[in-house]
């Protein structure tokens, strides 16, 4: 193309250095699509950024767009080091300008964009890629800060007929089943009423209480309200595990918190007392823990499933913090499962299995494999979590922002 290769020289306001019909990440292989990352901060760099750095899967990274990335930055991470030539841009129209608009039309039906963005800056930014005609997005949850954008950008993507998939790892995890077999498995020895009750909420019966904590040491630092952090993580497990189904909830959840911290409590019928749900962005860390692991940013990720109102410990307790090296490919701290069953063993003996997952990697793998489908197939397919399937969640984070602004 005429004058391209002046337009991919070093500018001034431009990192751009590379003609993309030169390079082998371009293929028109069948199977590979071809990632751009908009937003390199902490999300794109430290933790899906590492899944991209790999070979070998659907998936080829071939830019990066952020308003301050640069050379040494961008050289300074795993993506970096693995992908160092990928191309570099600081906004979309140097991505549009430089890149996009060179490709052919096969090149461009095979363009994914995750977007790794506060919520308050993902509505703009999607709406550029759209009117692109980029057809693959990854959004992040819990995608924007209010219902009626949500509803706009639902109808947008149905419209034009887009694959958006909503990138919460734990509805992609094979962790959430595993635990609810394991409480219907619990309440099958107990003797427990097995069946659905009338309860429309959740396909768990049975229950007296359920807590679940998300919270984090040093959450101020993402500058974002504690409704939009972290208790999407927390929704989502209870959804995914089956105590609480928010298609068919429709009454408000009591909440209170500070600037800090909000808490989040659901009555169902099938849940004798309630459900609880906390996030704390200013956590303080046990000085035990601290003291274990100083360098760390410490999380408390904990789900506890309590069957009887007389139980002093939960019956099934989780720890969802799995903390993962650097490269993101070793378990520095595995998650843990322990099921007590205190009737038999008098809070003596218990079940402690240790998880490792990788959610975001295992996320990747079933969001590329269905972009090979068509947008019918696509939004049909119960693997994924598209944005029309992520609705009812990501309303409920709407419904708990506005109720927790409101005591602000």
């Amino acid at each position: 193309m005429k004058g391209q290769k002046k337009l991919l020289q070093h500018q001034a306001d431009s990192v751009a250095k590379k003609n993309p019909d030169s390079q082998s990440h371009l293929s028109d292989q069948a199977s590979i699509f071809q990632t751009t990352i908009v937003g390199y901060g902490r999300y794109g760099k430290n933790y899906i950024g590492t899944k991209y750095a790999k070979n070998g899967y659907f998936w080829e990274i071939v830019s990066i767009v952020d308003p301050v990335i640069n050379s040494s930055l961008f050289a300074d991470s795993i993506l970096g080091k693995n992908k160092p030539q990928t191309y570099l841009f600081q906004s979309f129209s140097q991505w549009h300008d430089n890149y996009f608009k060179h490709l052919n039309n096969q090149q461009k039906a095979r363009q994914v964009i995750e977007i790794a963005l506060k919520p308050e800056l993902v509505d703009e930014q999607l709406m550029l890629y759209i009117e692109a005609g980029v057809k693959h997005f990854i959004l992040p949850k819990p995608v924007v800060i209010n219902k009626q954008k949500m509803l706009q950008i639902a109808e947008i993507i149905h419209k034009y007929e887009i694959k958006a998939a909503v990138a919460s790892q734990w509805y992609y995890s094979d962790f959430p089943k595993f635990i609810k077999r394991e409480i219907q498995k619990f309440i099958k020895e107990k003797k427990q009423k097995l069946s659905l009750t009338s309860s429309n909420h959740s396909s768990i019966p049975n229950l007296y209480k359920v807590e679940i904590d998300f919270s984090k040491e040093n959450g101020l630092a993402y500058t974002t309200d504690p409704p939009l952090l972290e208790l999407s993580h927390a929704l989502q497990l209870l959804s995914s595990i089956g105590i609480i189904d928010f298609n068919n909830y429709l009454s408000l959840p009591e909440v209170s918190g500070t600037n800090t911290f909000v808490n989040a409590i659901y009555q169902a019928e099938n849940i004798q007392d309630k459900i609880y749900v906390r996030s704390n962005i200013d956590m303080r860390p046990n000085p035990a823990i601290k003291k274990e692991y100083p360098l760390w940013d410490i999380q408390e990720r904990r789900l506890k499933i309590y069957f009887d109102e007389d139980n002093t410990q939960p019956n099934i307790e989780v720890d969802f913090w799995m903390k993962f090296d650097y490269s993101g490919d070793f378990a520095l701290r595995p998650g843990k499962l322990i099921i007590r069953d205190d009737d038999n063993f008098n809070n003596q003996e218990q079940l402690i299995l240790n998880i490792v997952d990788d959610q975001l990697l295992n996320m990747n793998l079933k969001i590329y494999a269905a972009f090979q489908q068509n947008f019918v197939d696509f939004q049909n397919d119960q693997n994924i979590l598209s944005l029309e399937r992520y609705l009812p969640i990501g309303q409920q984070i709407m419904l708990v922002q506005n109720l927790w602004k409101s005591l602000q």
